[in-house]
C-alpha cells in the first residue's frame, strides 16, 4: 500500500476491477472468470451459527475459485456471528467485536492464503460520520494483527456503506492505527449518489442569493419530486458552482437550506449566502450537489486516499435507473468511468443476487446473467446491467441484443431479433475492454 494504490509482492500496482458475489454457493465461478474481473468480493453468510457453513467452505471457495482463476477474494463476513442477523446497518460496536472475535478464531483457517486474500471485516457497518466508528474499527484492527492477519483490511464506510463522512473526518487516524498500514476503505454509490447538474439562467443578488436555473424540466432538477406545487424538500445542503462569469465569488461550495423552489422554465435554488457585494453575475456556470454528485465525491475520496496512504474503492454499485431499496439514476457507466480517472478500484453488486425463483434474475434487479444464478456462458446470459459491467454497453437491450462479445461490432451493427435497437454504444471502461494495471 502507497499513496492510496495497492500493490503486489513484486511491486506492480493492482487496481480492483471485479464483481461482488452474493451467493458464496451459487454457481458462478466459471461465469465471474469468463468476465475478466481480477477481484472478486464474496460474502460469508451465517458465520458461527450452529450448523451453518464450515469456514473450510469459505477458504475453498477462495482458494479454488478465485485465487485459482488470477482473481483476488475479499473475503466479506455479511452477519454478526453466530446470529442470522445482517451486519449492514448495525451500529453496535458490541457486533462488530463479536464479528472480529470470529475472524480471530479462524485465523489458522485462512492462513494458508494470508498472502493471496483480502477480509472485508464486516459489510457495511457502522454509524455516520460517528467517532464509534473510529474506534470500533481501530480496535478491530489490533485484534486482527494481532492475530496473525497480514493481509489487507478492507472496511466499508458507515451508513450502510454511503457515508463519505466516516472516512474524510476519521480514515487518516484508522490507517494509522494499523502497524502494517495496509488498509483498504470502502465506499458504495446507491441511493446518496446522483448526477444532478445543470445551467444557470440568473442570479439575484441579497442576503440570501437566489440562483435561477437554465433548466425546463417538468420537475425541479434537484428534488425530481418537486413539481411546483408539492413539497419542496430537496435534502440538498450545499452546492458547487464552476465556471461563472462576472460574480466569480460563486465558483466552489456554498451553502443552502434544504428547499427548492420556482416553477418549470424558472426553477431556483436559494443559497445561505450574502452577495449584496459581489459584482453582478454576467453568465455561464454548471451547478451540482456538493454532497451527493457522484464525480466530486470520488475525486474527493481519491485525494483522501493520496493523503492519507490508504487505498479507497468503490465495493458497490448498482445498475441504476432507480432499482432497489436505495435507487439511484446514476449510471454504471458514470461510476466506472469516474472511478478510473481517480484510479480507484471499483466492484459491482452483483454477480448473482436473483430476484427470481430458481436462481434466475430479470432486468428489474441487481444480477448480472439472466440464468444460474451467475451462469455466463454466452451473451445473451446477461442482464442489461451483466452487459454494461462486462462488455462496456452503454445503451444495453434485453436479452444481450446489441452487445456481442468481442471483436466489437461497427456502430451500424445492431444483432438480429432487435429491430428498433440503437445502433450498441461501447464505453472505454469494463470488465473486458478496461486493462487493469496488473492482474492478480
Amino acid at each position: 500500500m502507497l499513496n492510496g494504490k495497492v500493490y503486489d509482492a513484486n511491486g506492480y500496482e493492482f487496481r480492483m476491477r471485479g464483481v461482488d458475489r452474493c451467493h458464496f454457493d451459487s454457481n458462478s465461478a466459471a461465469g465471474i472468470t469468463r468476465s475478466g474481473a481480477n477481484a472478486v468480493r464474496f460474502f460469508m453468510y451465517d458465520i458461527g451459527v450452529s450448523g451453518g457453513p464450515a469456514t473450510s467452505s469459505f477458504y475453498d471457495v477462495a482458494l479454488n475459485q478465485h485465487i485459482a482463476n488470477k482473481q483476488m477474494p475479499i473475503i466479506t463476513a455479511a452477519n454478526v456471528a453466530g446470529t442470522h442477523t445482517g451486519s449492514s446497518g448495525d451500529t453496535s460496536s458490541a457486533d462488530l467485536a463479536t464479528i472480529v472475535s470470529w475472524w480471530v478464531s479462524n485465523e489458522s483457517v485462512f492462513a494458508p492464503i494470508m498472502d493471496k486474500i483480502s477480509i472485508n471485516i464486516a459489510n457495511e457497518w457502522g454509524p455516520s460520520n460517528s467517532a464509534t466508528w473510529e474506534t470500533a474499527y481501530e480496535s478491530a484492527i489490533t485484534d486482527l494483527r494481532n492475530a496473525g492477519y497480514t493481509c489487507p483490511l478492507v472496511i466499508d464506510t458507515g451508513g450502510s456503506g454511503q457515508d463519505d463522512q466516516d472516512l474524510l473526518n476519521y480514515a487518516q487516524d484508522v490507517f494509522n492505527s494499523d502497524p502494517q498500514k495496509n488498509i483498504i476503505f470502502s465506499i458504495h454509490l446507491y441511493g446518496g449518489a446522483n448526477d444532478y447538474s445543470t445551467g444557470i439562467q440568473s442570479v439575484h443578488q441579497g442576503t440570501n442569493t437566489v440562483v435561477t436555473l437554465a433548466s425546463n424540466s417538468a420537475t425541479h432538477p434537484f428534488a425530481p419530486n418537486f413539481d411546483g406545487t408539492n413539497n419542496s424538500y430537496s435534502g440538498i445542503s450545499a452546492y458547487s458552482f464552476s465556471g461563472v462569469q462576472g460574480m466569480t465569488q460563486l465558483n466552489g461550495e456554498q451553502p443552502a437550506p434544504q428547499n427548492v423552489g420556482g416553477s418549470q422554465g424558472a426553477w431556483t435554488i436559494t443559497l445561505s449566502v450574502d452577495s449584496t457585494s459581489w459584482p453582478a453575475y454576467t453568465g455561464g456556470g454548471t451547478v451540482v450537489d456538493y454532497n451527493g454528485n457522484y464525480q466530486l465525491r470520488l475525486a474527493r475520496l481519491a485525494a483522501l486516499g493520496q493523503s492519507t496512504g490508504a487505498a479507497i474503492i468503490v465495493g458497490e454499485f448498482g445498475p441504476g435507473r432507480n432499482i432497489g431499496p436505495s435507487p439511484t439514476l446514476v449510471t454504471p457507466d458514470e461510476i466506472i468511468s469516474a472511478s478510473e480517472a481517480n484510479q480507484l478500484g471499483w466492484l459491482a453488486w452483483a454477480w448473482d443476487d436473483n430476484n427470481l425463483g430458481g436462481g434466475q434474475t430479470n432486468n428489474a434487479w441487481f444480477g448480472m446473467t439472466y440464468n444460474g444464478p451467475g451462469v455466463y456462458a454466452v451473451d445473451s446470459d446477461l442482464t442489461m446491467f451483466g452487459q454494461q459491467i462486462v462488455e462496456g454497453c452503454i445503451n444495453p437491450a434485453p436479452g444481450g441484443c446489441g452487445c456481442p462479445d468481442s471483436p466489437v461490432p461497427d456502430d451500424s451493427v445492431v444483432a438480429p431479433g432487435c429491430q428498433g435497437t440503437p445502433a450498441p454504444e461501447y464505453s472505454n471502461y469494463s470488465l473486458k475492454l478496461a486493462q487493469p494495471a496488473t492482474v492478480y
